[in-house]
């Protein structure tokens, strides 16, 4: 490259920077945020004679004892932190024994009532899920075969989901109303 072309690539480029710096002033695009700048989070260095000023001690950091063969730790050790996964785990187990008693004391109802709420809901959805789950084909001979099998198909998905309420309140009912020993290992 020249010197000559260098001069005129270095007029060019400042021509380019001047026209930049006087659009800027003249006219800021309106989507821009209007900015302030900040003073600086340190604060200024004081006179080196200032008679006020006394020397500051900086106390040393204590080395932390040797650990391994690896040689000493340069920072402390973090305290451990539980994981994401612990907690959701935690969270979803059911209650230690005694805040189970603790629970059962404050509770409005007792666990008998309730465990033969339960056995009782469990016997109503258990013969809700029969009688539809047994009933026959239906009886009307002008349906078409499609609509009786949707018919069918419709009472049997109602029967699969009583009986699965059905189980469900007989468990909760054993969990209210059976007493658990504990386990002897």
């Amino acid at each position: 490259m020249s010197e000559a072309q260098a001069d005129f690539l270095d007029s060019e480029l400042l021509r380019d920077a001047d026209a930049t710096n006087q659009r800027a002033v003249v006219s800021p695009p309106p989507d821009e945020l209007k900015t302030t700048r900040l003073p600086s989070i340190t604060p200024p260095p004081l006179p080196v004679g200032h008679p006020t000023t006394q020397p500051m001690l900086v106390p040393t950091p204590a080395l932390a004892p040797f650990t391994s063969a690896m040689g000493p730790r340069s920072e402390p050790p973090r305290p451990a932190r539980p994981s994401w996964l612990q907690a959701l785990l935690q969270s979803t187990f059911p209650p230690a024994e005694e805040e189970r008693r603790h629970r059962a004391a404050r509770a409005p109802v007792s666990a008998q009532a309730a465990g033969t709420a339960f056995a009782v809901m469990g016997l109503v959805f258990s013969l809700v899920a029969l009688v539809t789950g047994l009933r026959g084909v239906p009886d009307e001979t002008t349906a078409a075969p499609l609509v009786t099998a949707a018919v069918v198909i419709a009472r049997a998905l109602v029967a699969l989901g009583a009986g699965a309420l059905s189980f469900a309140m007989f468990r909760e009912a054993e969990r209210l109303l059976v007493a658990r020993e504990p386990h002897q290992n």
